[in-house]
């Protein structure tokens, strides 16, 4: 009995005595020795020396652009002021359980807030004055929905173990390249620094404007981005052995539909961050595989060879699609299925200098269908009666050499044929697609490559403290006579125009920049180039936008008549084009360590039908197009943390033979008009309307870090544009844009 009431003593007295409060001196003292397990533990969590389970990035942005023409065009005329908000959301999610795995998810959100309405007016949202608040109803999409969202998935695991490592990915946005020939990006016109994208990386304003301004980034930074985007399935084996490496991918040909199902489908063109979302169909595939073997020693050097497939397989039922338009003289639709393969080199021969070469062939399957002989609606063909070919192969070169054996210096030369065609390949010009027409472009292949090209640029790079000078200039030509259709982008405010028309759509592009008006006088008064209106072989001129651009065209023909007529002229065409791009800083002048950079843009640029070794003016003999554009863009680094730039810009289009096409009702012009050696014919006259077209731009930016990971970003620019011989594109306007953007 006692000892039992010893035990139950004892129990109590222990147990006051553990609940009694610990002092300051043995909290620190029992943490203290806990330390080396809390340690372990956090350790177990671990799966790297780096790595972190589960990591979790990402960045929100909110973007107001705000458009008010005081002086408008035709072309603005329903479309004077245009305000809109866009936001996006980018997460990022990557969970590691091992060493050897990875998964990962990248989900985009970008929102929409530029309409008012979700109401039966959506309909017609242009048709009268009733109708004010409901004028401006797509910024994003033709779905006439003033609120947009669209989930952007992409989802991927990396598995790396030894030998052995590879990367798939299924999602809607999948950025690749393989060859230049096969897949493939080319822009090298300058990404100024005034431009500040929604993309851009995470990075402090002073790192931003020593990339594009003080110190540019010229290759794989503002103006030279080589992936492709995709939507479907895409497997990167990374790591193989013998130093080999190969990717294959599945995906559809979005940004080179034929078809138009239900208005999910795009008219053609590149389609920027969305490639693929939800269960669109596109009536088609496009198939690509490459296989490499790294490190080959030549020279002492590792060089990289690779052989590359490309392939667009279409669907036969597109045909039946009721705005199929691709047809014979006799009106049986065919389809056209691409493929080119290639094998490519690259690598530094020695460390001085680096050798990019790929020679490819291009070929088509090409299925023509029969119409079905019966008493049948016209629109029906017989599912199996057709007939398929094979076209010859045509051989295309690439060669890019860098040498820095004295100064920097960069060559590079094409060989393109004019049946050959790579759908993704950098000879596309992607954003514009223009399939296999006749077109030439000003700036042709210094800036864009395309078909039926033959030629070479030379890129002097001189290194030096304060400052950068780059001199370009290239020469090329056509390999055989082709249509007289010339393309011309706006470079100065094309982007800005394109944006705040009504009819800008920012991931279905290659519409006409007019096509979202609701009256039929507020259009564009373009000058006449052609009459093929099919959506990839659209040859009717105009403004036409692409994601990020804003492109006219005319045909130089001979007279009215012909203009008329459509005789579109022939000729083996020339481009010359001379860049400058020099900046300096003069900080020192001032006496102040804060960066004053200026900078300046110069591109000189002429379509000719005979040699032209510089372009100097729109008289010059036989020249059919002169350019010039000249930006600048002065910057200074006001505090580390806050960033300010101005904008000086012009740009100028001229060429002699260019035609108007006006209707009877407006009247035959008068004698003395600017308008001379007008044509009728039908309802239509014809005019000569040569093209003089001036634009012009002031702006200034700041660009401020207000906090750690986050900034806001503020553009402004006044806009001119003057055409001296059709007064109706005249125009005047502002442009403001701001936006903050937050990383996590």
């Amino acid at each position: 009995m006692y000892k039992q009431l010893f035990y139950v003593a004892l129990f109590l007295l222990s147990t006051v005595a553990w609940a009694a409060p610990e002092s300051s001196k043995e909290q620190l003292d029992r943490v203290d020795a806990r330390l080396d397990s809390l340690g372990e533990y956090a350790s177990s969590t671990v799966v790297g020396k780096d790595d972190a389970p589960v990591a979790i990035s990402g960045d929100m942005t909110v973007r107001f652009k705000h458009f008010d023409y005081y002086e408008e065009s035709k072309l603005q005329k329903d479309d004077r002021v245009r305000t809109k908000v866009e936001s996006a959301l980018n997460v990022g999610i990557v969970v590691s359980p091992s060493s050897f795995l990875s998964v990962f998810s990248n989900l985009y959100l970008p929102f929409d807030f530029s309409g008012y309405f979700q109401n039966e007016n959506a309909y017609d949202p242009n048709s009268g004055d009733f109708n004010s608040p409901e004028r401006v109803p797509f910024a994003h999409w033709t779905d006439y929905y003033g609120v947009a969202v669209n989930e952007n998935m992409l989802t991927g695991m990396d598995v790396r173990a030894g030998q052995f490592g590879a990367t798939f990915k299924a999602g809607g946005v999948m950025w690749a390249n393989a060859s230049p020939l096969t897949m493939w990006e080319r822009e090298t016109m300058a990404r100024f620094l005034s431009q500040y994208e929604l993309f851009e990386d995470e990075k402090v304003v002073s790192t931003y404007y020593k990339e594009k301004s003080f110190a540019p980034v010229k290759e794989g930074g503002r103006a030279f981005w080589t992936n492709r985007s995709f939507g479907g399935l895409f497997l990167d084996v990374h790591t193989l052995p013998w130093d080999m490496t190969a990717q294959f991918m599945l995906s559809q040909p979005m940004d080179m539909d034929i078809g138009t199902r239900d208005g999910t489908r795009m008219l053609g063109g590149q389609p920027g961050e969305i490639e693929m979302v939800g269960t669109y169909d596109f009536a088609g595939m496009v198939y690509h595989g490459r296989v490499a073997k790294e490190k080959i020693k030549i020279a002492g050097s590792d060089m990289t060879l690779g052989v590359n497939y490309l392939g667009v397989d279409f669907e036969k039922t597109v045909i039946y699609e009721p705005e199929y338009s691709y047809k014979d003289v006799n009106g049986n639709p065919y389809i056209t299925d691409n493929h080119i393969a290639s094998i490519d080199v690259k690598g530094n021969l020695t460390q001085k200098l680096f050798l990019m070469l790929d020679m490819a062939l291009s070929w088509d399957d090409s299925t023509m269908f029969n119409r079905i002989e019966s008493t049948e609606i016209a629109s029906n063909y017989e599912k199996g009666f057709f007939r398929s070919t094979s076209s010859t192969p045509s051989f295309g070169l690439y060669v890019k050499a860098q040498s820095k054996h004295w100064k920097p210096i960069t060559v590079e030369a094409v060989y393109l044929p004019k049946d050959f065609f790579s759908p993704f390949g950098m000879t596309d010009p992607s954003r514009f697609r223009s399939w296999r027409q006749d077109e030439f472009y000003v700036g042709a292949g210094t800036f864009r490559y395309g078909p039926n090209m033959l030629g070479a640029n030379l890129k002097f790079e001189p290194q030096f403290n304060r400052g950068h000078f780059d001199l370009q200039y290239g020469i090329h030509k056509q390999v055989e006579e082709g249509d007289d259709v010339i393309n011309f982008k706006y470079n100065l405010n094309g982007r800005a125009m394109w944006e705040s028309s009504n009819s800008w759509t920012k991931h279905k592009p290659l519409f006409n920049a007019d096509s979202g008006n609701g009256s039929s006088d507020a259009r564009y008064t373009a000058r006449v180039a052609g009459t093929v209106s099919e959506k990839l072989n659209n040859q009717t001129g105009g403004l036409r936008g692409g994601t990020w651009e804003l492109w006219d065209a005319f045909v130089p023909y001979e007279n009215a008549e012909s203009a008329a007529t459509n005789n579109i002229p022939r000729h083996v065409k020339w481009n010359s084009t001379l860049v400058i791009d020099a900046g300096y800083d003069i900080s020192h002048w001032l006496h102040t360590d804060r960066n004053v950079m200026m900078a300046v843009y110069a591109a000189l640029s002429g379509v000719s039908t005979t040699f032209a070794p510089l372009a100097l003016s729109e008289t010059q003999k036989d020249m059919l197009m002169w350019s010039l554009y000249v930006q600048s863009e002065p910057a200074v680094a006001i505090t580390p943390n806050l960033h300010g730039v101005l904008v000086f810009g012009f740009e100028t289009f001229r060429a002699e033979q260019a035609y108007v096409r006006r209707t009877l009702a407006s009247g035959l012009p008068t004698q003395g008009s600017s308008y001379t050696a007008a044509y009728k014919n039908g309802a239509y006259f014809y005019e000569h309307a040569p093209i003089n077209i001036v634009q012009t731009a002031i702006g200034f930016g700041l660009d401020w870090d207000f906090t750690a990971r986050a900034g806001l970003h503020f553009r402004y620019k006044w806009m001119t544009n003057t055409d001296q011989t059709v007064s109706d594109n005249d125009w005047k306007g502002h442009y403001f844009q701001a936006e903050t953007k937050m990383w996590f």
